[in-house]
């Protein structure tokens, strides 16, 4: 498998040697430089452990990125908060914008990067306040700023990912939802995760 993100790209195999076969044939063709084994990738620092056991892991982290964009929109030394979003948070949708709109979409945008990375627990606050991206006010600023505090605090947070795993359990599948939980739309809000061997995929 190759992954490919314009000039940068990861090979993977069962086989050392397909590996080293590969990389052979597409030098012939393509000027590249060979950084050996992958630590870092698109602002994720990947860990390796154990990889010559019985048990190996595999671990992906952000905390320089999170630290970057704290700085970034300057709330590099704020308090941390323990959830993603205040319980029963009620937003509500705007005619009128009340704040920089370009600096609500920046939060947005680099709070959506960790999402698609290392940071499903933020999935849901982000998607609700990315409704309001056109329109946004001064509470959805300060409901943007409470997931910064999150992850100012959460920011050492890791995937792990474990092979050949003796306690290895099949794919599950956990499902939640409520009924008519939003507030302006009574619409319902559902929300699963998945699990491969205690790992979480989606």
């Amino acid at each position: 498998m190759i992954a490919i993100y314009v000039n940068d790209f990861l090979l993977f195999s069962g086989r050392i040697d397909n590996i080293i076969v590969i990389k052979g044939e597409l030098s012939k063709h393509f000027e590249m430089k060979d950084l050996g084994e992958a630590k870092w990738i698109l602002q994720m620092k990947i860990e390796r452990t154990n990889m010559n056991r019985d048990v190996r892991k595999l671990t992906i982290s952000q905390k320089q990125y999170i630290k970057t964009i704290l700085k970034q929109h300057r709330i590099i030394d704020c308090k941390s908060a323990k959830t993603p979003m205040v319980a029963n948070l009620q937003l509500s949708t705007l005619t009128e914008v009340e704040i920089d709109i370009t600096d609500y979409q920046r939060c947005i945008r680099s709070l959506m990067y960790l999402i698609v990375c290392i940071c499903p627990d933020i999935a849901y606050s982000v998607g609700v306040l990315s409704r309001h991206i056109a329109c946004p006010g001064k509470t959805h600023m300060q409901a943007v700023k409470h997931i910064f505090q999150y992850l100012h605090g959460t920011s050492h947070y890791r995937l792990e990912f474990q092979a050949n795993n003796p306690n290895s359990t099949p794919l599950v599948v956990y499902v939640d939802l409520d009924w008519a939980g939003d507030h302006m739309d009574r619409k319902s809000i559902s929300g699963l995760a998945v699990l491969l061997d205690g790992e979480a995929i989606s």
